[in-house]
């Protein structure tokens, strides 16, 4: 590589200096005089790389065995906890069954016991009686009440402490990865687009607009910042709910927009025709013929007019605090996803006969932001 300065002369000399100045720290033999440079805070490339290595190898940074037995013993931890909530399932959804069972034979079949009076036993037989000469119905049917209402509280227990271990977990992964994303953050420059599109300053500006609609949207999902930037859904239901952008795709450039995913159920990230989307009352219009096309989480594309794209698992995973940078070409008729950092990327064709604008379908509890810039 040649000097940034002097492009006749190769890189030759690093500055080690323990400050930043107006020079970069790759320097030509050229460089060195001329920028006055004190000779004892450069060194050659060749002697600079041995002092990075043998820092490397003195700190031990670059051991990889503790990672690697750390990483096996956190894979068998996560074998071993499905091995024995899968036990744990299976018995605990036997007991369930032979409760309701007994429920059911103890309160529910006492009709049956009347049908053939003369082979009863004595026990069913005073049973029937007292039933017909006494308080024993109500009685009955206040224990059964009892254990249904018992049955629901475990239910409930049950819920929340499943739920409560999910959002613990999450937490804790959450907080990893936040500082993996300041990390990647400060080490890489924010720009706005890659350097084929034309024109950056319309998708500047787009991202910068871009806002969640507080009209066009399901009553589930709540915009929850003044700024219009933040959409949640709150319900811990399985339902896909959509919601839509204010500001139309505009049609004469390639565009881009990013979403960052703060808190995750189960998410669609995509565009979509508004028309169709409100006449389906933002309701589970992610299929074919719902006028949206989308990649989920989970890595499953769904769209509207390509039944061979439709729920495949083509596309590629997110989860909590990835950015999805969606680009958009009118002209050429195409959306594309990119996952950032990783840069895992998904492109399909789309009908741009109608307008177009950005969306998301929630489900499950979850937290999308648009955010201000696109980030590369």
């Amino acid at each position: 590589m040649n000097c940034t300065y002097h492009i006749q002369n190769p890189i030759s000399i690093i500055c080690i200096a323990p400050h930043m100045c107006q020079y970069q720290r790759k320097l030509c033999f050229e460089c060195l005089y001329e920028q006055d440079v004190n000779v004892k805070q450069t060194v050659v490339i060749k002697k600079f790389q041995e002092m990075v290595i043998k820092k490397f190898k003195e700190s031990k940074l670059d051991e990889t065995s503790e990672l690697i037995k750390q990483r096996n013993n956190f894979k068998s931890v996560l074998s071993q906890t499905e091995s024995t909530m899968k036990k744990i399932w299976e018995e605990l959804s036997e007991s369930i069954k032979q409760v309701y069972d007994w429920i059911e034979q103890e309160y529910f079949n006492i009709i049956n016991q009347s049908t053939n009076l003369a082979e009863s036993s004595y026990a069913d037989l005073e049973k029937l009686v007292q039933i017909v000469i006494g308080t024993k119905l109500n009685d009955l049917n206040g224990e059964k009440n009892w254990f249904l209402m018992k049955l629901e509280k475990t239910q409930n227990c049950l819920v929340q402490e499943i739920e409560g271990f999910i959002q613990k977990f999450k937490k804790e992964m959450q907080e990893i990865q936040s500082l993996i994303i300041k990390k990647e953050f400060k080490s890489q420059p924010l720009i706005q687009s890659d350097t084929n599109l034309e024109n950056p300053n319309q998708q500047w500006q787009f991202s910068q607009q871009l806002t969640f609609s507080t009209t066009y949207k399901h009553s589930s999902c709540s915009v929850t910042q003044k700024s219009g930037k933040v959409i949640e859904n709150n319900l811990y239901d399985w339902q896909w709910y959509c919601c839509m952008c204010d500001q139309m795709i505009p049609k004469n450039d390639v565009i881009q927009f990013a979403f960052k995913i703060i808190e995750i159920g189960y998410i669609m990230i995509g565009i979509g025709f508004r028309d169709i989307v409100q006449s389906k009352g933002y309701y589970q219009c992610y299929q074919i013929g719902g006028g949206t096309y989308n990649i989920a989480n989970c890595g499953y594309c769904y769209n509207h007019d390509q039944q061979d794209k439709n729920n495949k698992r083509i596309a590629f995973p997110f989860t909590t605090n990835d950015i999805i940078i969606v680009e958009v070409d009118i002209v050429k008729k195409y959306v594309k996803w990119t996952k950032q950092f990783t840069n895992e990327s998904f492109t399909l064709a789309i009908n741009t006969s109608k307008d177009l604008y950005p969306c998301v379908h929630l489900s499950y509890k979850c937290k999308v932001e648009i955010l201000n810039q696109v980030i590369k």
